[in-house]
């Protein structure tokens, strides 16, 4: 692409069904954000007490919400924690029912130009609505039905069903994978309405937080040593416990690993029986304003695994900060990364290979340098949030000019 020609401002309706945590709550934000400052009008429909736009998260305090929508709001937060999967799938599908009259309201009243929607399970209304009243669908689609993901369906076939008939509906739709795009061309999805793009960091983002690095290192006792990181909301698909034990083959090196996990004691369990107490460090949750300055503490980034369709946020944010970037070789990651150019890259599973790459990186300063240099230009030059938002303004004019 190249680059964004000024066109006429658009007026966008943009829905989404999630909480607004984690990274979805990062791509939304930058999303948003990024299309309102190249001109667009962009109006909100989200959950009851869900602002995804406010960057500390705390919903309860930056969109207050009373009667009924609190009593929404707290049930489909209680389900989602809390109930059995095909009770939780249940009350997805309720909740059509519930953002029927708002979205009818201003996909009506508005005169929106483009329906912008973040696709959920079972979610249909939007599209129905959007067709109904003849705007255009553009659906951001980050997993599809069916395939291995941290938590199972119950009614997978249900949802396959719905998202075929919401598929058909839309006019373009973006992914965020190679792999998300061949699923969907093989159920029966027309290949040229499918556009690809990976997810980004800030450009405002990229080295910052250099002094403050230094400061942690020091702080963590990590000035001698080379480290090695990992930044996350930890799932067991991230297989930090491997991690943990293949560092534990190297020396001179610590390991420090960024963000919440739920099984915690679990991973303390590992490093205790390894006595490896004083190379490994958890730091839990840490503040999002604070990420870049503990990527900066770390010499090499890691991705020890992925799920298969996913575009991980934090290798671009390893990659944003010069980190030479060791990641498994899903094709969200191989969309992005050249082995020994911008980033090294290993075969799932093999373990050995993992161990090798990370001790060439261990043992070659310059090895680290050059990749990271070589990841860093690549995300500057192609994969900030306000590149995304260029690209998605081209698929809603061209889909804008044929409605």
């Amino acid at each position: 692409m190249k680059g964004y020609i000024p066109m006429r401002k658009l007026r966008i309706l943009y829905h989404h069904r999630t909480q607004g945590m984690g990274g979805e709550g990062v791509h939304i934000r930058e999303v948003v954000m990024a299309l309102r400052e190249l001109g667009c009008e962009v109006q909100m429909q989200e959950a009851p007490g869900v602002d995804a736009l406010s960057p500390d998260k705390k919903q309860s305090q930056e969109k207050p919400v009373f009667g009924l929508h609190l009593i929404v709001m707290r049930l489909f937060k209680f389900l989602s924690l809390r109930a059995p999967q095909l009770l939780f799938e249940l009350a997805e599908l309720s909740y059509n029912a519930w953002v029927y009259f708002p979205l009818s309201k201003k996909l009506k009243n508005n005169k929106q130009d483009i329906y912008y929607e973040r696709y959920a399970f079972f979610g249909f209304i939007g599209t129905f609505l959007a067709n109904r009243f003849g705007v255009p669908t553009v659906l951001e689609v980050n997993e599809v039905a069916g395939i291995e993901r941290a938590r199972a369906q119950s009614m997978s076939v249900v949802a396959r069903y719905v998202e075929k008939k919401i598929f058909q509906r839309a006019e373009a739709i973006v992914v965020v994978s190679s792999f998300l795009k061949k699923c969907l061309v093989k159920r029966g999805v027309p290949e040229k309405k499918i556009y690809v793009i990976p997810n980004a960091v800030r450009k405002d983002c990229l080295e910052n937080g250099k002094s403050s690095g230094k400061d942690i290192r020091k702080k963590l006792g990590l000035d001698e040593y080379i480290v090695i990181g990992f930044v996350g909301q930890i799932v067991r698909w991230d297989r930090i416990d491997l991690l943990i034990k293949d560092v534990a083959s190297l020396r001179s090196v610590r390991l420090l690993v960024v963000g919440p996990c739920r099984f915690m004691a679990e991973l303390q369990c590992i490093v205790e029986d390894l006595s490896m107490q004083e190379i490994v460090i958890f730091t839990g949750a840490v503040d999002r304003a604070r990420v870049n300055a503990y990527i900066d503490a770390m010499d090499i980034c890691v991705l020890p695994h992925s799920n298969s369709f996913g575009s991980p946020i934090a290798m671009f944010e390893y990659m944003a900060m010069r980190k030479p970037v060791l990641a498994v070789n899903v094709e969200p990651v191989t969309d992005v990364v050249i082995d020994g150019v911008n980033g090294c890259v290993f075969s799932k599973g093999n373990r050995e290979e993992f161990r090798n790459k990370l001790r060439c990186l261990v043992e070659d300063k310059d090895l680290r340098e050059r990749i990271g240099d070589s990841g860093f230009n690549l995300v500057r030059k192609s994969h900030t949030w306000e590149k995304n938002a260029e690209r998605l303004l081209h698929i809603f004019h061209r889909i804008k000019s044929r409605s």
